[in-house]
């Protein structure tokens, strides 16, 4: 691409990998040499979520941006939500029907989601910003169970990319999370993206169709080749990462969410008030606290939080593995009440 534009060529490009880690050195390739570098289809396939940002929404501050944005997990997640496959077949059902490539990390370890946030995030919050500092994690730790006790408490399982302006400092995060299953992004199924964007003057926005697949990604390129033809006379680089430093992101360890957190513990006496007091001592509030399997040797404890400190919670479950009546803390999921 660099070779191309500094030939005097424009580019259309869709690899969200090469714009999420080299991007502002392509982007100031582009503005050198006055060539347009174009990359709609680099994220949510045919939704035109670059130009709303770059074009439409440029008279609006962006305070978050919440979405679905990568098709195999979503397909994945639906099928384990509504047809009760577990993570390995719905995986294998993917890679079948071309959701999934052979070698799926990319994907169920929300790589590719994070590259998404990576460019979004950059186009909306003032500067490049530097896809490492984007807290990662896939979907490959959802089960059935996880499944159910969402279900059970009013939530379905997404995986979600996260971008908020919070107080001057940009919070960045890809990971699973309980969300009602009563919001718009509950209801995206398959295939398809979704993406929320909050704007100061404009308020919330929902953009929603196919993620992925040729021709969804065949005409956000095409659209881009088009407008690069139409607008020929009057052609700028697409700068909008350039020259502008980098936000400030903020610290993991600083964000706040209401958990959901899955133990398997001895069924002794105190077992489940020593693992609650440690969230106390912790300045974690219970929201919920479910046991189940009476008898049993081992037992599921499933608490929900109240809102808190992501450093609080990682106390906590550092405590709380060290007990010896806890066999395994079995998942940890956030709680997005979006």
């Amino acid at each position: 691409m660099v070779e191309a534009m500094k030939q005097g060529k424009h580019v259309v490009t869709a690899n969200k990998f090469a714009l999420a880690t080299c991007g502002k050195e392509l982007l100031d390739t582009a503005s050198e040499f006055g060539v347009k570098l174009s990359y709609e289809a680099s994220v949510a396939g045919g939704i035109p979520i670059i130009h709303g940002i770059t074009e439409s929404l440029t008279a609006n501050k962006i305070l978050n941006i919440v979405g679905i944005i990568n098709g195999t997990t979503n397909y994945i997640l639906t099928k384990m939500t509504k047809f009760g496959m577990e993570f390995e077949d719905a995986l294998k059902e993917a890679q079948e029907k071309g959701y999934a490539e052979a070698d799926p990390t990319s994907d169920i370890e929300a790589y590719d989601a994070m590259y998404k946030l990576g460019i979004l995030s950059s186009l909306s919050f003032g500067g490049y910003i530097n896809v490492d500092s984007i807290y990662r994690e896939g979907i490959t730790s959802i089960n059935s169970v996880d499944i159910e006790y969402a279900r059970e408490f009013g939530y379905v399982i997404k995986l979600l990319a996260i971008a908020k302006d919070i107080d001057g400092s940009v919070e960045l995060r890809v990971h699973p999370a309980m969300i009602p299953a009563s919001h718009p992004l509950a209801n995206v199924n398959d295939s398809f993206n979704a993406i929320f964007i909050k704007g100061n003057a404009v308020g919330d926005l929902m953009l929603y169709g196919r993620g992925a697949g040729d021709l969804p990604t065949g005409s956000a390129v095409v659209g881009d080749i088009i407008s690069t033809l139409k607008n020929q006379s009057d052609i700028q680089a697409s700068t909008h990462m350039v020259n502008k430093s980098e936000p400030k992101i903020k610290d993991m360890e600083d964000t706040r969410c209401e958990y959901y957190i899955r133990v398997t513990a001895s069924d002794t006496p105190g077992t489940l008030g020593a693992i609650a007091n440690i969230f106390g001592n912790n300045g974690v509030s219970l929201a919920s606290v479910i046991q189940k399997g009476k008898g049993d040797v081992n037992v599921p404890l499933v608490f929900v939080t109240h809102e808190t400190l992501e450093r609080n919670i990682n106390k906590s479950i550092k405590e709380i593995k060290a007990m010896e009546a806890v066999v395994k803390v079995d998942n940890i999921i956030r709680v997005e009440d979006i």
